[in-house]
């Protein structure tokens, strides 16, 4: 009995460390497809509508919204009617000052990691990216790369529900992206995380008083 609550509280104790180990991790950009996504668990491509003009949508697991940014795009809401050269199809799109940009936020516990095309609809040239990362509200990442349009970009390293996409260009912000793929784990909320530590040290504490009984 003793040997099983030992075991039990030594599983508990490696289970907080792992879980605060990763909360202090930071999430950070990868190029290119499977960078931060080994196994694709939700997908969005925005095909199946022909506009965005309800928001936020939900697609693949995931919600997305504009925000500060305006319907500049066709007719077609925020959703691309077609693309430039070499793009096609629906994408996701808005313009606005600089303080606007489309949110991506999971419906399906935190994103282990994040991958999108960046700029489609555009043509070929330059992306100004500013991105940041927020778990629980909490900021967990951020930067910015200048990347050509078409390219695909990763975000991982760290668990994160909430990514914020900008293109800063001219003044303003025009992000499209497209092609997105996400990799879940469960959200493990942080109330849970300290009563798993408490279980633990009251087991370690009742074993060690009645091994130092037994001995007595």
């Amino acid at each position: 009995m003793a040997k099983s609550l030992v075991k039990f509280a030594i599983a508990g104790f490696v289970a907080v460390l792992m879980i605060q180990s990763n909360a202090m991790a930071q999430v950070s950009l990868s190029v290119g497809a499977g960078s931060a996504v080994s196994q694709v668990q939700g997908t969005a491509t925005f095909e199946n509508i022909s506009s965005l003009t309800t928001r936020p949508y939900f697609e693949g697991g995931m919600a997305f919204d504009s925000v500060n940014l305006t319907n500049n795009n066709n007719s077609c809401g925020f959703a691309g009617c077609s693309g430039a050269f070499p793009f096609s199809g629906n994408y996701m799109y808005g313009v606005g000052g600089t303080n606007g940009y489309i949110d991506i936020a999971s419906t399906s516990g935190n994103f282990v990691g994040l991958e999108f095309m960046i700029g489609s609809g555009f043509g070929i040239h330059n992306q100004n990216v500013t991105w940041s990362a927020y778990l629980s509200g909490g900021l967990v990442g951020f930067g910015s790369v200048t990347l050509q349009s078409g390219t695909i970009v990763g975000f991982g390293g760290a668990a994160f529900d909430e990514l914020r996409y900008a293109n800063i260009e001219f003044g303003s912000s025009a992000p499209a992206l497209d092609s997105v793929n996400a990799q879940f784990t469960a959200a493990v909320p942080e109330p849970e995380t300290y009563a798993l530590m408490l279980v633990g040290l009251g087991l370690l504490g009742f074993v060690a008083r009645r091994r130092h009984q037994n001995v007595a």
